[in-house]
């Protein structure tokens, strides 16, 4: 499962950018915003890109792989 190391809210308050800002300069779209609030981490590439440049950070700074039940289902599966 992966999911973020970070607040992302809270990362990107701290370097001026709240949710109106984001949405007023197309940083990010309403529907991105609120993945980021709720913890979802179905993001686009182009997404995660764009917060590795404005957080500057790299990916691994972001989000985190723990393994999971499904995780290991899914390993079963293929073994």
């Amino acid at each position: 499962m992966i999911t973020y190391k970070i607040d992302i809210m809270e990362e990107l308050k701290k370097i001026g950018i709240n949710s109106s800002t984001a949405k007023k300069t197309g940083l990010f779209a309403q529907g991105t915003l609120q993945k980021f609030k709720s913890g979802d981490t179905a993001i686009s590439v182009e997404v995660l890109n764009r917060l590795c440049a404005v957080l500057e950070m790299q990916p691994r700074d972001i989000l985190k792989f723990t393994e999971d039940d499904s995780d290991r289902e899914f390993l079963k599966i293929l073994k």
